[in-house]
């Protein structure tokens, strides 16, 4: 009962957060995108940097410890950021990981996930994830192709150092993702793994090529999450209260130089390859409990107590005005059932934003 409640609570904490933000800050941006997509698209940004700190000062708050290893990441590069995908809650750690790993300008980066379309759904975190920019697929290519070429010529075109997140597996690690991966392994000749498996290359090329073809790319970055202890495998875990002790991240940079270029069939090897290697580094972790590499020193946590002073009111007082207010009710209300309706029309809002961002630059200049 202890574990419930105190996951409860930390699920209603960060959920609470999420939705005090889009409604205190991201929505009240929204005419912001008509007289300039540019600026919107900036102050999205650092909206969503300065919320990223809150889910780390709740993980420092209920006890769970983010360790890094390896290469720092620079939040002012052009970057695709590959990781394997051990359980649906990754991305829950990866706040705190992005955190420690941005050098200079800690917690100033621009992370995007690459995620599945469904998500963009969700009440809340669907809803700020299409305003800040994510990109959603559908296991579609032609479609996907078109939103991830549209994505990138935006970001290119406001000369926005983004980061870009993919995780190449696809899917979460888990007894039915393995037998595919395994049965995919036997088709096509290559090892089984036991602690990753085997990534999808086609969106990661594309990505990649699409970026170099435009000299936008700096570098790619290979992260590698362990859990040494207990595995959360689902959100259900964290509403119970099942938080793993330690999370540990191994960060490799690999310059733009050193990639595959304009060649499709080697930078799919290449991705391959990489993920041998980062099988090879598992399971010399889950043997050791520890990466070979020196784990970096803490950073800062006033950032993150102030983070957590602000954005705790903040859902307080959401809370407290969505029960009192009939004004914020309905303020809250309409923006709920404009989301809802860009669900129903299957429109993403991040696409309507590209699209305007377009109309507005030939109509103005």
């Amino acid at each position: 009962m202890r574990g419930f409640l105190r996951g409860t609570l930390y699920c209603a904490l960060w959920y609470g957060s999420i939705v005090a933000g889009f409604l205190f800050i991201a929505c009240p941006l929204l005419p912001l995108l008509l007289l300039s997509p540019p600026r919107f698209r900036k102050c999205g940004d650092l909206l969503f940097s300065c919320w990223e700190l809150y889910p780390t000062a709740l993980l420092n708050a209920f006890g769970v410890k983010i360790y890094v290893s390896g290469d720092h990441i620079s939040p002012h590069e052009s970057a695709v950021l590959v990781m394997n995908h051990r359980t649906r809650v990754d991305w829950n750690f990866l706040w705190a990981a992005m955190y420690q790993a941005c050098m200079p300008n800690v917690g100033c980066h621009k992370l995007k996930f690459i995620l599945k379309d469904p998500i963009r759904h969700i009440p809340g975190p669907g809803w700020i994830m299409q305003m800040n920019g994510f990109l959603y697929i559908t296991r579609r290519w032609e479609e996907d192709r078109g939103r991830l070429s549209h994505t990138l010529d935006y970001l290119i075109a406001l000369d926005s150092r983004t980061q870009l997140l993919i995780f190449p597996e696809g899917t979460d690690l888990t007894e039915s993702s393995k037998e595919k991966s395994d049965k995919y392994a036997l088709q096509h000749h290559l090892p089984r793994y036991t602690y990753t498996l085997h990534p999808k290359t086609t969106g990661f090329a594309y990505l990649v090529q699409h970026l170099q073809r435009a000299s936008y790319l700096d570098a790619v970055y290979d992260l590698t999450i362990a859990y040494p202890d207990y595995i959360p495998q689902s959100e259900v875990d964290l509403i119970m209260g099942r938080f793993p002790n330690e999370v540990h991240f191994h960060i490799k940079r690999i310059s733009s130089a050193d990639i595959p270029a304009h060649d499709d069939s080697t930078l799919r090897r290449w991705l391959e390859d990489r993920w041998y290697d980062k099988e090879a580094i598992l399971k010399e972790f889950y043997e050791q409990k520890a990466f070979s590499a020196q784990i970096w020193p803490m950073a800062k946590t006033l950032p993150l107590q102030v983070a957590f002073g602000f954005w705790s009111v903040l859902t307080g007082m959401t809370v407290l005005l969505l029960i009192v207010s009939p004004i914020f009710q309905l303020w809250a209300l309409f923006h709920a059932v404009f989301f809802i309706g860009l669900s129903i029309l299957n429109i993403c809002f991040n696409q309507m934003e590209i699209e305007w961002y377009w109309r507005w630059r030939n109509y103005f200049f």
